[in-house]
C-alpha cells in the first residue's frame, strides 16, 4: 500500500486524520532517534524488550526497565557530555572490579584525562604521574 492510499484509508476512517497526522510524524521520527542512539551504544531489542549493556557486568545485558533503578543512569537517548563519562567511568569500574587497585588507577586517569580535556591545564602532571604508575605500567590488558 502506498502512503497515498494509507492516507485515503486513515481519512476514510477516521475524518480527523490530518489534524494528528504531523503529531504522528514527529513521534516516529523520535522514535527513530531513539533507536539510532540506543543502536549506538550498543542496545538490542526483542519481544521482551529493549537490552542495554551493563557497564557494571561487562558482556552482560540489563533490562531497559531495570537500567534506571539499578544503575541509576538516565538512558542513552538523553546523555549528555557528563553522563557519558560517567558511563565511562561505570564501564571501567565493572572491567576492573576484581582488582580495586588497578580499578582505582584507571578511574582517577579517566577522571584525570576528562578534566583535562576540559582545560584544567594542571591536570598534564597528574595524567603523567598516572600513566605512569608501576600498577598502570605492570597491568597485561
Amino acid at each position: 500500500m502506498t502512503d497515498a492510499a494509507f492516507n485515503l484509508l486513515q481519512l476514510e476512517q477516521r475524518p480527523n486524520w490530518y489534524d494528528h497526522l504531523s503529531a504522528v510524524e514527529r513521534a516516529m521520527q523520535e522514535s527513530d532517534r531513539i533507536y539510532d542512539v540506543r543502536h549506538e551504544y550498543g542496545w538490542d531489542g526483542d519481544d521482551g524488550g529493549d537490552w542495554g549493556p551493563n557497564p557494571l557486568k561487562p558482556g552482560e545485558d540489563i533490562l531497559e526497565k531495570d537500567w534506571e533503578e539499578e544503575l541509576g543512569l538516565p538512558f542513552p537517548e538523553d546523555f549528555d557530555e557528563a553522563d557519558s563519562y560517567v558511563y565511562a567511568l561505570m564501564e571501567i569500574i565493572g572491567k576492573y572490579k576484581d582488582d580495586p587497585v588497578l580499578m582505582a588507577h584507571a578511574v582517577a586517569l579517566r577522571a584525570a584525562d576528562y578534566l583535562g580535556n576540559l582545560g584544567q591545564p594542571t591536570l598534564g602532571k597528574i595524567r603523567g604521574q598516572l600513566r605512569g604508575s608501576y600498577v598502570l605500567r605492570n597491568f597485561d590488558d
